[in-house]
Formats: structure tokens, sequence, C-alpha cells
């Protein structure tokens, strides 16, 4: 299709960084949910560092040496690079990653309170690095068809 015109989209180019950042799993399903959560609490336009497994990848005791580094230094890049003030951390229920992770040990209920507590090391390891930053936990999950975020801590 090289004959093709180029899609523009109608959104205008805004040269402002965003000052929100929100880690979360890269499960597809839950990218429009998290972005009207911003919205809702004052954020019209966010970073994102989508990854699967999300803020578990800040904990040492979830993820692998190389994931640990890859996330935190991708996280502190755009933090420091884009004046990030606020940083949310999204975790969501039934996450493939820690399914496959801790599933054969674990029942969906434990794996929730693993995923809890990686929001809370997340955090403390953030706001720990970057002081001006606060961190925001929520846990996802689903609630008559539609996605509910409960805050955490």
């Amino acid at each position: 299709m090289s004959g093709d015109a180029p899609f523009v989209s109608r959104t205008p180019y805004v040269a402002e960084h965003p000052a929100a950042l929100a880690l979360y799993c890269s499960d597809g399903r839950f990218t429009e949910p998290v972005e009207e959560l911003l919205r809702h609490v004052g954020h019209a336009r966010l970073d994102t560092l989508t990854v699967p497994g999300g803020p578990g990848l800040l904990n040492p005791l979830t993820a692998s040496y190389g994931d640990l580094d890859s996330t935190k230094r991708g996280a502190s890049f755009l933090i420091e690079a884009h004046a990030i003030r606020d940083v949310f951390l999204i975790a969501h229920a039934g996450c493939g990653y820690y399914k496959k992770k801790l599933g054969a040990t674990k029942t969906a209920e434990q794996i929730v309170v693993v995923q809890r507590k990686d929001l809370e090391v997340a955090a403390a390891a953030l706001e720990r690095a970057h002081p001006m930053l606060r961190a925001h936990m929520y846990f996802a999950r689903l609630a008559d068809g539609r996605v509910a975020f409960d805050a955490v801590g």
C-alpha cells in the first residue's frame, strides 16, 4: 500500500510532556480504562511504561534482575527527562505474567496479595529514588463488564 496517503491523527500534537506516568501491565484490555482513570484524577495526558507484570518488575523478589534493571532504568528516564511528578502503579486481576510466574504454587487470591505487595515495593523504590515523585497505587479488577480501580494503601 505504498501509494496510500499517510494516516494523520485528529488529535493535535502537544509539545509539553505530561506530568503523569502510568506503569502497568501491557495487557491491552486495560489500556483505555487506565487512560480513563488518569483523566478522572486530573491528568488529561500521560506517559506510559507498559510491560508484562507492570509494577511487579520493580520488586527484586518478583522480577528477574534483567527485568528489574530495565524497568527501573525506563521509569527513571521518563521521570527525570519528562519531569514526571505523579506515577500511577497499576496491577490487575488475572494477570498472565503472575499466573505464569506463580500459578503453580499460589492460588489466585495469594497472587493478588503478591501483586498488592509489589505495588507497595514499587512505590517505595520510585519515591526513594525520586523524592519529588508521588506514587499512586491501584488494583484493577472486573466489575459488571467494566474495569474497576481500587486504590491500594
